[in-house]
C-alpha cells in the first residue's frame, strides 16, 4: 500500500478525494482519528502517512519569545506535536499527564525525512504544533495553549495521529494550511475557502514532485 493521506473533516479531504488511490477521514479530535487510524493500520500497512488540513495559528503576543507567528493561508509542515491539554487544572496552575506521570504528552517527532522532502517541494516552513480538545477561540486559552506547548499552530488531531502512527512504525508527515488566528473570536479574519485551496494547490505540487513513498 502507498501513502495513506487523512484528514479530519470531509472539507480538509478536498485537495485529494479522487486524486489519490488511498484517502481517510478519520473525524474530529483526538479520540475519532485515533479510532479511525488505528482501525486502518491494523488492516492494511501504508508505506507513509500524511495528514493535512487546516489549523489555527497563535499570534504572536500569545507566543513564547523568540518564535514567529503564521498568517492566515501561509502554509507549514508540522515538526512535531505536543498534546497540550490533557491534564488537570489546579488553583496552582495546569499539570499535564506528564508532570503527574500518567501519560506521554510529546514532543511526538514527525518523520524528518518525509517532513523534509514536502518542505522543500512547497517551500514552507517547519513549525510545531499543539494537539487539544478544546481550541483556543478565547485569547486567555490561546496564551495559555501557546506558552504551555511552546507551538506556532493548533489542531485537533495532529498529537493523536501522530502517536498512532510512532505506534505502528508508520512514517508520518503533517501539512497545515492556515485558516485563522486563535484567540477572541473574529469570523472575518477567517479564510477556510482559502486554506482549503492552499491544500490543494500544495498537494497538487506534491503529486508531481513524485516524493510521496
Amino acid at each position: 500500500m502507498s501513502t495513506l493521506l487523512v484528514y479530519a473533516a470531509a472539507r480538509e479531504g478536498e485537495p485529494v478525494i479522487g486524486k489519490h488511490p488511498h484517502t481517510l477521514e478519520l473525524g474530529v479530535g483526538k479520540i475519532a482519528a485515533t479510532m479511525s487510524l488505528t482501525a486502518a493500520l491494523a488492516k492494511h500497512k501504508p508505506d507513509a502517512v500524511v495528514l493535512l488540513g487546516i489549523s489555527g495559528a497563535y499570534p504572536g503576543r500569545h507566543m513564547r519569545s523568540g518564535l514567529q507567528a503564521l498568517q492566515v493561508l501561509d502554509l507549514c509542515m508540522v515538526a512535531s506535536e505536543v498534546i497540550a491539554d490533557d491534564g488537570v487544572l489546579t488553583p496552582e496552575g495546569f499539570l499535564d499527564l506528564g508532570h503527574l506521570r500518567l501519560g506521554d504528552i510529546g514532543p511526538i517527532p514527525c518523520d524528518a525525512e518525509l517532513t523534509g522532502k514536502i518542505s522543500a517541494v512547497l517551500g514552507c516552513g517547519l513549525v510545531t504544533g499543539a494537539t487539544v480538545s478544546t481550541g483556543a477561540g478565547a485569547d486567555s486559552i490561546s496564551q495559555a495553549h501557546a506558552l504551555r506547548s511552546g507551538a506556532q499552530v493548533e489542531s485537533m488531531e495532529g498529537g493523536a495521529v501522530a502517536a498512532v502512527c510512532r505506534r505502528f512504525e508508520v512514517p508520518f508527515a503533517q501539512l497545515r494550511a492556515i485558516s485563522n488566528r486563535t484567540g477572541d473570536r473574529n469570523h472575518s479574519a477567517w479564510d477556510l475557502d482559502g486554506a482549503i485551496a492552499k491544500l490543494d494547490e500544495a498537494m497538487s505540487r506534491v503529486f508531481a514532485a513524485g516524493v510521496l513513498p
